[in-house]
């Protein structure tokens, strides 16, 4: 600017000197109304933040670093990232209001029709959304059929003597099958929601919704906002025939976009329906134009006639197929890792690179076998993890057998190493004060190679559905223990609503309300006490918190908890502890 309009600045009318901004308010403070108080502490440790101020200079690269080392879960790690965003904006609005009269009175200078502040905010948050990690294109089906009962599993309610009523004559009552598949919708809805979505620009995932007689209907494109499903939905009403091929291929021209734009995203399309297709275009059309995009079509089906060819387009596409006899089962299927998210049921392994799928003979093509619960999620293991474990020592036989251990090179400090060492003492010379209570049924087996890597066997508590059961998990130990708490994660599936079906683990001692003065030990028989004590406010799957609730509010007239936890436990927990002290190698002593 010219000395002349410096000039004219001063003489033009007094500007009101803009108000001091209001100070900020306390990093905990922050936190808490980012609804992350539980977790304010772990976040101010790890990131070594003394203000709100300090957090705005970290990368988006170590926010994801810090949603990790605190712990957080999904819902944790979005709400930091989308708390952390709306400062950003804020702040960059505020210092840009503050050059508002200099742009305005400056006449040599045409204004921007962008400003500066809303150019950085739309460059944050580019930097700090997540990508688009899932497309998924859902197809309801609507046809008349869709009017026939679909069984709902209500209440099992012991009898007059107190004897639990028995599989055949439970009370059951029924829904349309149309009203069955809607509330597997919002089942799925709500399990993406708790991914991080909320109707933000942040999601990870996005839905599109068509619904199909036969006609097809786009009622929503693909969208992160999953409220605005609500009134769709409801609204919709059974009709017409069905036309399942034709459905799927116009939700593979919804995710065409998605596909030209982003070779990681992955691409899913979701049919739920009761039976066969009877009208529209054929299956090949359908399929070849799912094979255009690398496509995965899921199917569930909720009739006793499903669709043959359908079958083969999932079996072609690498999909699931389930078929649901009851709401109840259906609710449990979509609160699966593995059929919410394409990248779970591959281990949290990327998606590979796109390779173009041959053409095939439909003809010959081979129907995809029907499913009634999901595939079992594990995280992958690396193959030097896998040797690790592939030999461990039962540190009840002698504290000699302790003092033989060695440290896994590179893996661990002195401090760490004695601290461990520590630890394992106090189980083989039965110190007491090691565990939270006695430390019955729980069980150590270090690595042979590596302190810091462990296997753990927990039997089922008296009194529990898991009572008679034996239960693996495996437990790696941070670098920095016992500032951070053990990973702790369970290899034997086990019915609970504060264990996934990947093994994760719920429970305070081994996130928020860890530490040092802690011990493994102790997080272990802290898990074994969580089996006989559900705590249904913190679920990790909904539906068996709501069968635990019923069975408590029923005074334990309603046995559906019962029933399946016992049934789950002796199909999958049966070996004794002497049986995976064989299969480990002998358990080295």
């Amino acid at each position: 600017m010219t000395d002349s309009a410096e000039w004219d600045l001063v003489d033009a009318a007094p500007v009101p000197s803009p108000l001091p901004p209001p100070p900020p308010p306390s990093l905990a403070a922050w936190l808490d109304s980012a609804g992350l108080l539980q977790s304010a502490a772990k976040i101010i440790s790890v990131s070594g933040a003394e203000g709100v101020d300090d957090l705005l200079i970290l990368s988006s690269e170590d926010i994801e670093t810090i949603i990790a080392e605190a712990n957080l879960k999904l819902v944790g790690g979005a709400k930091l990232r989308r708390a952390l965003l709306e400062l950003k904006k804020s702040r960059i609005g505020s210092s840009d209001n503050n050059s508002d009269y200099k742009s305005a009175t400056d006449d040599t200078h045409a204004a921007p029709e962008t400003s500066t502040g809303e150019a950085a905010a739309e460059s944050l948050v580019q930097e700090t959304e997540p990508f688009l990690q899932e497309a998924i294109a859902i197809c309801i089906d609507r046809s008349g059929s869709m009017g026939a009962p679909f069984a709902e599993l209500h209440l099992n309610i012991a009898g007059a003597d107190g004897v639990a009523m028995t599989s055949s004559n439970k009370v059951v009552t029924e829904r349309q099958r149309m009203e069955a598949v809607k509330a597997m919708f919002y089942a799925f809805r709500d399990r993406i929601e708790s991914l991080g979505n909320g109707g933000t620009k942040s999601a990870t995932h996005q839905i599109g919704l068509l619904q199909f007689d036969d006609k097809v209907e786009t009622l929503l494109d693909l969208t992160p906002e999953l409220d605005r499903f609500e009134a769709i939905v409801d609204d919709m009403k059974k009709r017409g025939t069905t036309a399942i091929y034709s459905a799927i291929l116009e939700v593979a021209r919804m995710l065409e976009p998605v596909f030209a734009s982003s070779g990681s995203t992955d691409l899913r399309i979701l049919v739920l329906t009761d039976g066969n297709s009877n009208c529209g275009v054929s299956p090949e059309e359908a399929l070849s134009a799912v094979n255009k995009i690398g496509a995965v079509v899921d199917a569930i089906i909720v009739g006793d006639q499903p669709d043959s060819n359908l079958r083969k387009i999932v079996a072609t596409t690498g999909g699931l197929c389930f078929q649901m006899a009851s709401l109840g089962a259906g609710f449990e299927l979509l609160e699966s890792e593995s059929v919410v998210s394409l990248k779970a049921r591959r281990g949290g392994a990327p998606k590979p690179a796109h390779v173009e799928r041959p053409p095939v003979d439909f003809g010959s093509i081979k129907v995809k076998d029907l499913s009634v619960a999901p595939p079992p999620v594990r995280p992958s293991v690396d193959a030097a993890a896998a040797a690790k474990l592939s030999r461990v020592i039962d540190v009840s036989t002698s504290v000699d057998v302790v003092d033989s251990m060695r440290v896994g090179a590179g893996t661990t400090t002195s401090a760490l190493s004695k601290r461990v060492l520590k630890e394992l003492r106090s189980v083989a010379s039965k110190d007491s004060s090691i565990w939270l209570h006695s430390g019955e049924g729980v069980h150590l087996f270090p690595s042979e190679s590596d302190l810091t890597v462990w296997r753990a066997l927990i039997e089922g508590p008296k009194g529990s559905p898991f009572e008679g059961g034996v239960f693996s998990l495996s437990v790696r130990i941070p670098s920095d223990y016992p500032f951070k708490p053990p990973a702790v994660r369970f290899e034997t599936p086990v019915y609970h609503c504060n264990v996934n079906d990947s093994g994760a683990i719920c429970l305070s001692i081994l996130a928020e309300a860890w530490s040092p003065a802690n011990s493994v030990p102790r997080a272990l028989e802290a898990v074994r006490m969580m089996l006989a004590t559900p705590d249904t406010d913190n679920a990790l799957r909904q539906w068996i918190a709501e069968l635990t609730i019923s069975y408590r509010r029923s005074g334990g007239s309603d046995t559906r908890y019962l029933d399946e936890a016992r049934q789950r436990t002796a199909a999958d927990a049966s070996c004794s502890v002497e049986d995976w002290r064989k299969a480990w190698g002998g358990a080295a002593s």
